[in-house]
């Protein structure tokens, strides 16, 4: 008798815990016909924290030190805990005037809460997903006003993202193309401080007909002595769907550079339609400055 109780509650609670696709069907009240894709919402308020992010702010300065970075990252929200990798790279072109620089997270590992899974209408294939690969971002970055530089910085970026990601039926990537540009600026307050912007505008394709159009913003301060590097802004972007997607983030980066080595620590905090407190841990290696 006990051990036959004991067969039905592992029964009971191993089908409790399970997601078949009559579930999800009934969750998002599946018509019948449509993808399952069209029933997620690809946007920042409904995905992982890594799938639509917000482009750094840059100084209006164009990188001249080849350089190769690699990080961690760790995101914390309510019923979704990620760590990642990030790698990153920047090749000058053109000493002062062209750089083109490229990131790409290899993999990710997540735990997302029932209750996260539901609300994200996560596909039943992908419901015990624990790990994803991201995509690729290449930017071109171009100096603009360089005869103009004592009174401002100026730099046009343009970004493609190339979709190499994974884990789409579990709301982690949208595994589809997206673009933006830019103007970052920069204005010396001094020799040490300087007031930083942006201001462009970005884009991604959806999961059903067209695309998503967003302004994108931002606006912070860069500080620089002596091997110490600290950016502290607040930047965004705000779609036209208004469906979680307007994500507004606050953070600051510090970086201290050692010889060819530089470490780095960032802290940010989501405002609006990203949930996420994350945290920023890597290291940074410098190659000789394009004569």
């Amino acid at each position: 008798m006990r051990k036959g109780l004991l067969v039905i509650l592992f029964f009971y609670s191993t089908h409790a815990m399970s997601q078949t696709f009559n579930d999800w069907a009934k969750l998002v009240n599946w018509d019948g016909v449509t993808p399952w894709r069209q029933y997620l919402r690809y946007s920042p308020g409904f995905m992982g924290p890594n799938a639509l992010p917000v482009p750094e702010i840059g100084n209006g300065t164009v990188d001249s030190i080849n350089h190769i970075s690699v990080s961690g990252v760790f995101h914390f929200s309510k019923g979704d805990h990620t760590q990642n990798i990030k790698l990153r790279g920047n090749y000058c072109l053109v000493k002062d005037f062209i750089s083109a620089d490229i990131t790409w997270i290899p993999i990710e590992w997540f735990r997302q809460s029932a209750g996260i899974k539901n609300e994200r209408h996560v596909y039943y294939h992908g419901y015990y997903d624990q790990k994803a690969a991201g995509d690729i971002y290449l930017n071109v970055n171009v100096q603009l006003l360089s005869r103009w530089r004592k009174y401002i910085h100026l730099v046009f970026r343009t970004g493609f993202r190339y979709p190499t990601s994974s884990s789409v039926g579990a709301a982690r990537y949208t595994d589809a193309p997206g673009y933006h540009f830019d103007l970052s600026g920069g204005i010396p307050l001094s020799n040490k401080f300087k007031f930083t912007t942006m201001t462009g505008f970005y884009v991604w394709q959806l999961n059903k007909k067209g695309q998503n159009d967003a302004i994108l913003f931002g606006g912070g301060f860069e500080y620089n002595h002596k091997g110490w590097r600290w950016q502290t802004n607040c930047r965004g972007y705000s779609g036209y769907l208004n469906n979680g997607d307007r994500p507004v983030i606050v953070g600051s980066q510090l970086e201290k550079k050692s010889k060819n080595i530089s470490f780095l620590f960032g802290l940010h905090q989501g405002l609006h339609d990203y949930k996420y407190t994350s945290i920023e841990l890597g290291t940074k290696y410098s190659f000789a400055k394009r004569k």
